[in-house]
């Protein structure tokens, strides 16, 4: 008797810790179950792209190719939801018995379909994309299924769930992205009314929403919940869904995919600030003075301060993103192009820090130079003009060409390169070997976003940071290595120095005049202009300790403008985005760190540098090292043509002695030689006996 008692208890126990055992294995499936279901859940959430204000600039499609955005919804929605979908929702685990057996004995009896689901239900249904698949087994995974979410999750969260994910139409998931799509307005602003409206498509979704059939849906809707004076629907506004519909998102795909973001991406960019941007270059570019141009870009960075990244806060790369003509459609600001006189404040930098300043001498005479190819040129400045010796401020703040070509041999080109590849990450379209001297001459090319990057290491100290597109996250920027962690490119001095040589429009009054594009209503701000080769491109950079603009202007086709420069040109919108931006707030009036620049006073003037300079020494420096330079004519290897008595002039910039052949011709800055026939001479300057310069020149018979 007692072993049969015994027996009984050990098995009511085993009994009981085998349903323990399965009601455990149970909860922990239904718990795995719900958190898969919520895992679909978050998957379907459209990416959402912000600007930085938080105004919403795109939505993605999900997987289903549907829009959806997650809402909490108003207490209002909801209860009009539960009442419409599901009166006992919050009385049942997921499924409604009662509702079962009244779908399935009218299904029997009339032969009519009715909804019988819960809302729990409804919602297992979309998450596993049973919409349009409704089989038995479908129908009783999905009864498990809710009743498992329902174990594992509260009411509201349910509900919540279910009106983000519920399909309203017009690939349209959720009610909020449905008052906005079909009221242009929130849920929280919408009357009884239109949310029964709302409510009416959940029934008939594939229907057009502004139909009779949906219309008369919404009334007979509203009469059974008590809402009369039921609206038609006011308007559509702008589709959001569209990624290259959106003017503010166009240039920007070429940057960042939005869906590598999580649901919500939030961009440095301001949306507000790039469409009017976009108007200022559109309206320019509609003028007459603009004729010969059909394409333009815009960059602008907001400058980070210490160790913070620098922020893209407008990209305009097309005044027309819509337009099928002119290629409206090539987004310029990340198109290579010729950057012309642009890249002169780099030369000129390099050079400071082998010495020279901004009052050092640099020979601005006619000289021919041998380049790679095995050709030579000839450099000139813009107007034709030489003007012998001129400080290094006065050539950078005018953009003469010769000057930087020297001042390019001062870095030396193969140490000039290496800076370019190693330091500042350049990728260049060809080897640098094919540019070497003309990179002074702008023949170098570079998108306008790279060039405004570039330039962002003269107000930053001399340090290049990281740009953020996407907030947290550095730019990839083509042509160029990632910059993924601030690094120092120039010496914080060197940049003071630069900065107020860009800065003095005094000093550019030569070139540009006391009135131009360029003049601002600002204390402290550089600017740089740039003309490509027969004005096929336009440019101006400018920044001040807030931001970096550039502004490129020309055409996709390289038809070449009808002489616009980079002041005129680029320079005029390069005005109006710079004014806009003080207007706005962007900009804010504060001076360039100058605190090791000193006034330094030459043969040649007042200047600046810093004071332990050896003034003579950088004063001097880099003409020295280029004695050669004090040839102007002829040049190394000149081809003549013959002619009897012909005089061709030798000139120096100083007092030389000249020999030609070895024979004593005389001496002088300026003096002629008559050749006595074809041939090939060779011609040698002396400076005190010492030859400073030696000439092969080829005199010939030209052919009949």
């Amino acid at each position: 008797m007692h072993k049969t008692k015994l027996f009984l208890a050990n098995n009511r126990q085993g009994v009981f810790t085998s349903i323990v055992a399965v009601g455990l294995m149970l909860f922990l499936w239904t718990g795995s179950v719900s958190d898969d279901l919520r895992a679909r859940y978050q998957k379907e959430i459209s990416t959402q792209v912000h600007d930085k204000h938080g105004v919403l600039v795109q939505i993605l499609p999900n997987e289903k190719g549907a829009y959806m955005t997650a809402s909490t919804s108003t207490a209002r929605v909801r209860e009009l939801t539960v009442q419409k979908e599901d009166q006992y929702f919050y009385y049942h685990l997921g499924v409604n018995p009662l509702s079962i057996v009244r779908s399935l004995t009218r299904l029997l009896l009339y032969g009519e379909h009715t909804g019988g689901s819960t809302i729990s239900q409804q919602l297992v249904k979309n998450l596993l994309h049973h919409e349009n698949d409704r089989t038995v087994s479908h129908k009783l995974s999905e009864l498990l299924f809710a009743t498992a979410l329902e174990l594992h999750s509260s009411k509201e969260d349910i509900l919540t769930m279910y009106l983000s994910s519920a399909y309203f139409g017009n690939q349209i998931e959720g009610i909020e992205g449905a008052a906005q799509y079909y009221f242009g307005k929130s849920t929280a602003e919408l009357a009884d009314g239109e949310i029964v409206r709302l409510l009416a498509l959940l029934s008939a979704p594939s229907l057009d929403p502004s139909s009779a059939g949906n219309t008369l849906r919404a009334q007979n809707l509203g009469k059974r919940l008590g809402v009369s004076d039921i609206p038609a629907y006011t308007h559509v506004p702008k589709a959001l869904r569209e990624p290259k519909k959106d003017p503010a998102m166009f240039e920007l795909h070429s940057l960042f995919a939005p869906s590598s973001c999580e649901n919500i991406c939030t961009l440095s960019v301001d949306q507000e600030l790039t469409s009017k941007i976009r108007t200022i270059v559109s309206d320019r570019l509609s003028t007459k003075q603009f004729d010969s141009v059909t394409n333009a870009a815009v960059v602008v960075i907001k400058l980070g301060k210490g160790s913070a990244s620098n922020s893209l806060l407008a990209l305009v790369g097309t005044p027309d993103p819509y337009g099928h003509t002119d290629g409206n459609q090539i987004n310029m600001a990340l198109a290579p192009r010729p950057i012309g006189s642009t890249w002169k404040p780099f030369i000129y930098g390099k050079a400071i820090e082998k010495g020279a300043r901004p009052y050092s001498l640099i020979d601005d005479t006619e000289y021919r130079y041998e380049i790679g190819t095995g050709y030579a040129f000839y450099p000139k400045n813009y107007d034709g003009i030489y003007r012998g010796n001129v400080s290094l401020h006065y050539a950078l703040s005018n953009s003469l060409n010769v000057p930087a070509v020297r001042a390019l041999q001062f870095d030396g080109v193969d140490d000039f390169g290496i800076f370019m590849k190693e330091e500042l990450g350049f990728a260049p379209l060809q080897s640098l070997d094919t540019y070497q001297l003309s990179i002074a001459l702008g023949g170098l090319e570079m998108n306008p976003l790279l060039l405004a990057n570039y330039f962002t290491v003269f107000p930053r100290n001399g340090v290049l940071a990281p740009l953020e597109l996407v907030r947290g996250r550095p730019t990839a920027i083509p042509m160029s290595a990632p910059v993924t962690e601030p690094r120092r490119i120039l010496y914080a001095t060197t940049t003071e120095l630069i900065n107020n040589m860009l800065a003095d429009r005094l000093m550019g009054v030569e070139q540009f005049g006391l009135e131009s594009n360029l003049n601002l209503p600002l204390a402290d701000y550089a600017v740089k202009t740039g003309t490509s080769y027969d004005y096929h491109d336009s440019w101006t950079v400018g920044y001040t300790p807030d931001v970096v603009v550039v502004v490129w202007i020309g055409n996709s086709n390289n038809k070449a403008m009808d002489l616009l420069t980079g002041a005129r040109g680029a320079g005029k919108i390069w005005h109006d985005v710079m004014t806009l931006l003080l207007a706005r707030g962007d900009i804010a009036p504060k001076n360039f760190d100058k605190d090791t620049i000193v006034p330094i006073h030459t043969d040649e003037g007042q200047s600046f540098g810093f004071k332990n300079d050896n003034v003579e020494y950088a004063r001097t420096i880099m003409n020295d090292t280029k004695r050669d330079g004090i040839i102007l004519e002829p040049h190394d290897q000149d081809v003549l043509s013959y002619q009897p008595d012909m005089a061709v002039p030798l000139r120096s910039t100083k007092q030389v002695t000249w020999k030609v052949s070895g024979k004593l011709l005389g001496a002088g800055e300026k003096i002629f030689w008559t050749p006595n026939a074809p041939g090939d001479y060779t011609l040698k300057a002396y400076e005190q006996s010492v030859p400073i310069a030696t000439l092969r020149i080829h005199v010939v018979q030209q052919s009949l």
